[in-house]
């Protein structure tokens, strides 16, 4: 009795465990468009660029971030993919991963910025593979950003920046079909310039543009500051700037990420009154626009050494991690900035030193 039963049950099981993983095997891959969604407010770190930021870096560091209000991070790197800075980008992914902060590694790409020849390019695609060889298909959220900031000199070769994104976009998906890739028009802070990526076809679902807006603050240019006090012309431009890319993306059916913006120069001052009602107005746009955005950058804010976030800045972090936005109905510039909340998971440096020391 109990071998007949055995022996009907086991094709039913068999059964059932193959219908399990057809399911499996049929549900839909994250798409870009719902990457964008999870990415949020990030910040741009040199967690793997500089040699302060590779040495100062913990992953209780990420822990900070998160409790902040930031759910990803764009790990700006330099220098060849020597088999010491792989291990350390690791470190870094797993890290983020350990505390819920999606990762985006992005390459500088010096020399092919100065010089963007044959020889060069062939060097950006290698580095490119050396590092989705090494991460494979594991971390899934993972985003790779080709090229950190397009520069000057690729204005007049958007020929070569194209070959250099469709080699690189082909042979990282060879490797993992489903990895998310961020490129950069050549002008990588006028959304205008987007119309000028060649996206390769059908690849809505896991290539995204990324571009800037006011990377380093609202700089004057041509003796003028595109803010000032915040006068409806002022913000009449910075909307049309980001409605630019939302038509983009409505044309191409791609989306979009901003890689970086900042108030301006804050670190040995307090932020003026200026600064924040521009930090507001942006946050409050970008967030409307559904736009992801990231904020440069993490030395303004964070004090890698202490282990803390800078004191006097925290208001004007809070205002563009969550800004107080105006709703449908109210009247124009009428609203309050709350205070910062308290953040009940920071620690004061003695306990993050504390903290460190004990860590695996």
């Amino acid at each position: 009795m109990i071998c007949v039963r055995t022996t009907v049950l086991k094709p039913i099981v068999s059964l059932l465990l193959l219908a399990s993983a057809t399911v499996c095997a049929a549900q839909p891959a994250l798409t870009a468009a719902q990457y964008a969604q999870q990415l949020g407010v990030g910040m741009d770190v040199d967690w793997a660029r500089t040699d302060r930021g590779i040495r100062e870096f913990d992953p209780l560091v990420v822990r900070d971030y998160k409790a902040k209000g930031l759910t990803h991070v764009r790990i700006r790197v330099a220098g060849e993919p020597t088999e010491a800075r792989l291990i350390h980008l690791r470190k870094l992914v797993e890290a983020c991963e350990q505390y819920g902060v999606i990762p985006i590694i992005t390459y500088q790409a010096d020399e092919y910025k100065k010089d963007p020849s044959a020889g060069n390019e062939k060097e950006v695609v290698n580095w490119w593979v050396a590092v989705a060889h090494y991460f494979g298909q594991n971390s899934p959220l993972l985003g790779f950003d080709l090229i950190y900031d397009p520069s000057d000199k690729l204005i007049h070769n958007q020929a070569s920046l194209n070959r250099v994104y469709d080699k690189t976009i082909r042979t990282i998906h060879a490797i993992d079909p489903q990895r998310m890739i961020f490129i950069a028009p050549r002008l990588h802070s006028a959304p205008e310039d987007l119309l000028n990526l060649k996206l390769p076809p059908q690849s809505q679902n896991t290539v995204l543009a990324q571009w800037h807006i006011f990377p380093w603050g609202p700089l004057k240019n041509n003796g003028k500051y595109p803010w000032t006090s915040g006068t409806a012309a002022e913000k009449a431009a910075i909307r049309a700037r980001i409605n630019t890319a939302i038509h983009w993306q409505q044309k191409t059916g791609h989306v979009s990420w901003v890689g970086g913006w900042s108030p301006g120069e804050t670190i040995r001052n307090a932020p003026s009154a200026s600064q924040m009602a521009f930090a507001r107005f942006m946050a409050c746009e970008l967030k409307k626009a559904k736009i992801p955005y990231a904020i440069n950058a993490d030395t303004q804010f964070y004090d890698g050494e202490e282990g803390a976030w800078r004191p006097a800045l925290e208001p004007l972090l809070t205002t563009m991690i969550a800004p107080e936005c105006e709703k449908p109905g109210d009247k124009p510039g009428h609203h309050t900035l709350k205070p910062p909340v308290p953040d009940a998971t920071r620690v004061t440096p003695a306990e993050a030193s504390k903290q460190k020391s004990t860590a695996p």
